[in-house]
Formats: structure tokens, C-alpha cells, sequence
């Protein structure tokens, strides 16, 4: 792994897991002391999380870590669900034997994770094992960056434990699907996944703009 490389995963993780919260500045001198490199691969870094959405470029010498907001959550969304399903429909006759045998791995890897982190890498992998069979590059891309840009905010609800039961359960129907070749199943499953997960995540944020007053009245409040 390269310096470069080094410095974004380890950004990313500080990011998603609030470590940077929003609105935190970072400076390209603070960064190369805390990971020990020079200011070059640091620059290198943040303009490679710019381009996810991540932090937003500051002047010469550093970035301000993106705010997470309604408003970006419902695009980010919009777009994942214009592409994600016609990606999958495109990539099932592609699936083979092969792909279904890693997504079951993901499914378990998912299963046992016991930190976001490991839970967030397997469940990209399960989802990027059909989208690279739709042969359509540049929508790969674009997939894998949309996704980047939304696990900041699918960090939020994976603390909620029914949350991450009623994922596993959705993936679970679209690799059944997938083993099927139902490719407008698969389509179907993917978009309803989608509109779970954001949703969920807009319930999360919802909650975060409650004052603990509010919390506690909502808590009392009869189901």
C-alpha cells in the first residue's frame, strides 16, 4: 500500500467514524505529524476524499470535513437508485457461480462483523459482485463513488441493531434472486434495499436534530 493510499484509508475511518466530525478542519502539516509522512501524499489524500464528498478543499495547505446534511443524503439516494437497480439488472445473466460463492462470504463476514468497519467492507463487496458483471465501467465508477459518499451516513444507522437484522435479511433475498438469474427481481430488491437503508439513515439524522428533551418525550411515547 502507498503512502497515499495509507493516508486515505486511514482519513476515511477517522471521518466515518466521527473521529473528524463535521466541520472539523484539518491542516496538511497536523496530518503528516499524525501519520508520520510528508505533507505530499497528505495532499494527494485529501484531494482523493474531495473527490468522494468527504472534505471539502481549504485554501492551499489543507480541507474541512463535509457536513452531513438532509438535503445531500436525498441526493446521494436519488441517484444510487437510478443507477444501482439497472446495474444489477444488466450484471445477473453475467453472475456466476463464482460471484455467488463470494457473496454467501460476504453474507457470513456480515453476519460475525462485530465493527462497522469490517461490516461496511463486506457489504461493498457483496453489492460490487453483481454491479462489475453489468459491463458498464463508467456506471461502476460512478457506483463506488456514490457509495463512498453514503457510508458516512449508513455508519449512523448500523448502530442500530434491527437495522442491520433487516439488511441482512434484504441481502439475503437479493442473492436468492441473483441465484435464481430473476434479473428484474434482482432489480426490484436492490431499489426496495435502497429506500430501506435511506430511510433508516434519515430516521438517524431526524433524531440527532432533537433536542434530549425531545429524546426523552419520544422514548416515553407509547408505541
Amino acid at each position: 500500500m502507498s503512502a497515499v493510499d495509507e493516508v486515505v484509508e486511514r482519513l476515511r475511518e477517522a471521518i466515518l467514524s466521527n473521529t473528524f466530525a463535521p466541520g472539523t478542519r484539518l491542516t496538511q502539516s497536523d496530518l503528516a505529524t499524525r501519520f508520520g509522512v510528508s505533507r505530499i501524499p497528505v495532499r494527494e489524500a485529501l484531494s482523493e476524499l474531495a473527490a468522494e464528498g468527504l472534505v471539502t478543499l481549504a485554501g492551499r495547505s489543507g480541507a474541512v470535513v463535509a457536513s452531513l446534511s438532509l438535503d445531500d443524503l436525498q441526493e446521494l439516494y436519488e441517484l444510487r437508485g437510478l443507477v444501482e437497480p439497472f446495474a444489477s439488472r444488466l450484471a445477473v445473466p453475467n453472475v456466476g457461480r463464482a460471484q455467488m460463492m463470494r457473496m454467501h462470504d460476504c453474507l457470513r463476514r456480515m453476519d460475525q462483523a462485530d465493527d462497522r468497519r469490517t461490516w461496511l467492507a463486506a457489504n461493498a463487496e457483496f453489492h460490487g459482485q453483481v454491479y462489475k458483471q453489468s459491463g458498464r465501467p463508467r456506471m461502476i465508477t460512478t457506483i463506488e463513488s456514490l457509495r463512498k459518499q453514503t457510508d458516512r451516513y449508513v455508519w449512523l444507522y448500523l448502530e442500530r441493531l434491527d437495522a442491520v437484522d433487516h439488511t441482512s435479511e434484504e441481502h439475503r433475498g437479493i442473492l436468492a434472486a441473483v441465484e435464481r438469474q430473476d434479473a428484474e427481481e434482482v432489480e426490484r430488491a436492490t431499489r426496495s434495499h435502497l429506500v430501506t437503508s435511506h430511510e433508516m439513515i434519515l430516521q438517524q439524522l431526524l433524531e440527532q436534530e432533537l433536542t434530549p428533551a425531545e429524546r426523552a418525550n419520544k422514548s416515553a411515547a407509547p408505541e
